[in-house]
């Protein structure tokens, strides 16, 4: 009874600062903005609002089991620009460095959780398992695409080649995953086990193959709306050398931070949050630094750099669980932060405009998903537990979709409007319907400890 009073009393609680934070984020929208200082304020006034809304936000809905990554993504659709527009587009912009900082900790959180000897003893599982994802997955969202399209009206008047390339891009996006949501889930209910290894390493590994098959949708794109030309091979050399380049520096650098781990102390929080954000703008650097001034597109994944860090130092040194802890002090705020502002970035507009379309692919999507984890379930001799509930773990998607839908659309401008619109609409819905599906599914195997 106790116990229930003192829960009642924290909702309680935390729903008071949400209105007292609501009262104070109206007030501020009316005040006058004059000065630059009182810019600053302002954005400085945003960011900790946000922080907090979210937090109590997120605590308010605990009450109904949701995982608390949905409380952040909710809170930043009600404070953004779709709904409030307490938080401006403008704003967000500003805020962009948050999502760079905290992709680079989640890659490299992603990267320590892969233990080699999980990996080693799921290989065939986690093969067998990406195989048929990747191919029943494409298939089932081509075919739907293909021949569905012109029942919808928002793209009733694109050309049967228009509509073709479509399939193809959209069968490909189709495959990514959000390694961000699974990490935060995961870390959240304290999963283990054989379950939890098994779609780790699934999201993980597809998250860098992402990259290779969508090269190779866009160069068979390229051939279906021109209609000629050849795939080019050079193409997939060179993204074969920045894969191996990238995975190799990662290495370097995990073998450095551990020893300087090992060597300095077990204080490092600020040392790796500053390592990930350079990381990321090293790579971006290094990027434009290359096409100026050798006339050469080096694109090094700094998401890639980060995972194969944590990867070499959880499983190639001794200081890999100092690494996770420190990874894990942290995770709170980094969470909280971004997730919100992935909330306040889904775009309801796209949703409005395409919904009918967006609502069955996502439901096309998760029947290829189910169909693909059943079969690997069946061959794998999963628990049968498993088997009915694996295809929860694989729903959520976020930015990887949503990078690679505008990077097609500025290369296809004449079906990138509807590309575009597409996935935003899609991502909108599996990221507010996939951490809950799969909080639920670790609960049901048994491997949710918290």
């Amino acid at each position: 009874m106790n116990g229930f009073i003192s829960k009642n009393q924290k909702v309680i609680r935390h729903f008071i600062i949400l209105v007292l934070l609501t009262f104070f984020a109206v007030f501020m929208r009316h005040v006058d903005i004059r000065s630059y200082y009182q810019e600053s304020g302002l954005i400085n006034f945003s960011f900790g609002f946000i922080l907090l809304f979210a937090y109590a936000f997120s605590r308010v809905l605990k009450i109904f089991n949701l995982p608390l990554i949905t409380g952040y993504i909710f809170a930043g659709i009600i404070a953004g620009p779709s709904l409030s527009g307490f938080l401006s587009a403008d704003m967000l912009q500003k805020f962009r460095f948050i999502d760079d900082l905290a992709l680079s900790y989640i890659a490299m959180n992603a990267g320590g959780e892969l233990k080699l000897n999980s990996l080693k003893i799921r290989k065939n599982a986690i093969f067998i398992n990406i195989f048929l994802q990747v191919t029943i997955i494409f298939i089932v969202i081509y075919f739907f695409i293909g021949f569905g399209s012109d029942y919808f009206a928002f793209t009733k008047a694109l050309l049967p080649v228009q509509i073709s390339a479509l399939a193809i891009l959209l069968g490909v996006i189709a495959i990514a995953r959000s390694p961000a949501s699974t990490i935060a889930i995961i870390n959240e209910t304290n999963a283990s086990g054989n379950f939890t290894d098994m779609v780790l390493g699934v999201t993980v590994i597809k998250d860098v193959l992402i990259i290779i098959f969508f090269t190779i949708a866009l160069s068979i794109t390229k051939i279906t709306i021109t209609g000629d030309g050849a795939i080019d091979y050079n193409l997939f050399l060179a993204l074969f050398g920045e894969i191996v380049a990238a995975i190799f520096i990662g290495m370097l650098l995990g073998k450095a931070i551990s020893h300087y781990i090992l060597k300095i102390g077990r204080d490092n929080i600020v040392f790796l949050i500053l390592f990930g954000f350079g990381i990321t703008k090293l790579s971006l650097w290094f990027s434009g630094f290359s096409e100026s001034y050798f006339h050469i597109s080096i694109h090094l994944e700094p998401l890639l750099i980060c995972i194969s860090t944590g990867f070499t130092i959880q499983n190639f040194s001794k200081a890999g669980p100092i690494f996770m802890e420190s990874l894990h002090k942290i995770a709170l705020p980094i969470y909280i932060l971004f997730f919100s502002l992935a909330g306040a970035t889904l775009n309801l507009e796209a949703l409005k405009l395409c919904w009918p379309l967006a609502v069955l692919y996502v439901i096309f999507r998760i029947c290829g998903i189910f169909i693909s984890t059943y079969l690997a379930g069946r061959i794998n001799k999963d628990p049968v537990t498993h088997n009915q509930v694996a295809w929860m773990a694989y729903i959520t998607q976020a930015g990887v979709a949503i990078g690679l839908a505008q990077l097609a659309g500025r290369q296809f401008p004449e079906i990138g409007k509807f590309l575009i619109t597409v996935v935003l609409a899609v991502t909108t819905i599996n990221q507010i319907i996939g951490p809950v599906l799969f909080k639920k599914a670790l609960h049901q195997v048994g491997e949710a400890k918290a």
